[in-house]
């Protein structure tokens, strides 16, 4: 059976490959030539130091990081002799060390963390980065990578001290722990860093000219929550019309899989959706089922979902959809 993280994994490998022209950013190949970089890549621990490969930290350990954590260590590209993770969560931590042996050490000290890894993954909440960050003395031959949403590069270099090239912002989503989900990078890396990362989409890192352009691109993970909703809503209509949930669960996951694979092909083409819409037989049940939800304002409420996420996104606003009276 298709797992949702999968279905959603296509989801976004194709919505956040379409390029609104080369100026937007760069889709670099996977191997490029590696050239000079401020990412240690031969970093090791005085007790793993007998073994090859990079040896990694993260700061915090929740579902984004168990996910990058489990791509990492699932990519045959690039050695990892070494994961330090932060114990938080317990749970998220236990099952890496429970997976991976040995490859995984947990720590209950961040300083450990930073002191043992020259790449370091800050993957803590909103309010806690500032806090945590400023809390810990980073040498200028680490390199920071923050996957909290509402950082900014600049506080980012401000709070830890380290110089601009060694500071970036990370956004993915858990079927990188696969190696089928789209990393977004800012500033643009062309060096050891993108191609580490690029392991975590199967080859793909997207390297965003600016943060306005990932914040923008940002929008696009936030969909991750509504797709899952109308999955869930599919599924309980059908259990309502007598479909054993079982099944219900099964056809809807392999449905929208179809719908999303068909949508892969050609999705570097900007009409690539014009033209799928434009596919549906007119008069026919699916070109009067977008009909009915564009008449009821399903759409224009998308829109407006999205856009409230940007503005959080951004710092704007809280992410509410403003009523009539704001």
């Amino acid at each position: 059976m298709i797992s949702s993280t999968f279905i959603f994994g296509v989801i976004l490998s194709f919505t956040t490959t379409l390029s609104n022209g080369a100026s937007s950013f760069q889709l670099l190949a996977p191997y490029i030539q590696r050239t000079k970089t401020s990412m240690s890549v031969e970093t090791f621990t005085d007790d793993l130091s007998d073994r090859p490969g990079l040896t990694l930290g993260f700061i915090g350990c929740g579902t984004i990081a168990s996910a990058i954590v489990t791509g990492f260590l699932t990519q045959n590209e690039i050695p990892i002799s070494a994961v330090y993770v932060s114990r938080r969560s317990q749970s998220k931590s236990s099952a890496l060390a429970q997976k991976y042996g040995d490859r995984i050490i947990i720590c209950d000290d961040n300083q450990k963390i930073v002191d043992s890894c020259g790449t370091l993954f800050v993957c803590v909440l909103p309010e806690k980065e500032e806090e945590i960050i400023s809390g810990l003395t980073i040498g200028n031959d680490k390199t920071l990578i923050s996957l909290v949403s509402t950082s900014k590069v600049k506080d980012l270099i401000d709070r830890s001290g380290l110089p601009v090239e060694q500071v970036y912002k990370m956004i993915c989503l858990p079927a990188v722990a696969k190696l089928e989900g789209t990393p977004l990078l800012v500033p643009p890396n062309t060096s050891d860093l993108h191609r580490l990362i690029s392991t975590l989409g199967g080859g793909t890192c997207i390297n965003c000219k600016d943060e306005s352009i990932m914040e923008a691109m940002m929008v696009t993970t936030c969909m991750m929550g509504p797709i899952y909703g109308l999955m869930k809503r599919n599924r309980d209509y059908l259990v309502g019309q007598g479909v054993p949930a079982g099944d219900a669960s099964f056809v809807v996951g392999r449905q929208y899989y179809g719908m999303v694979k068909d949508a892969l092909t050609d999705c570097e083409n900007p009409d690539r959706f014009d033209n799928l819409v434009e596919e549906q037989t007119p008069g026919g049940l699916n070109e009067q089922t977008l009909r009915n939800l564009d008449g009821e304002g399903f759409l224009d409420t998308y829109e407006k979902a999205m856009g409230a996420v940007l503005s959080r996104i951004q710092g704007k606003t809280d992410g509410s959809i403003p009523t009539q009276n704001d």
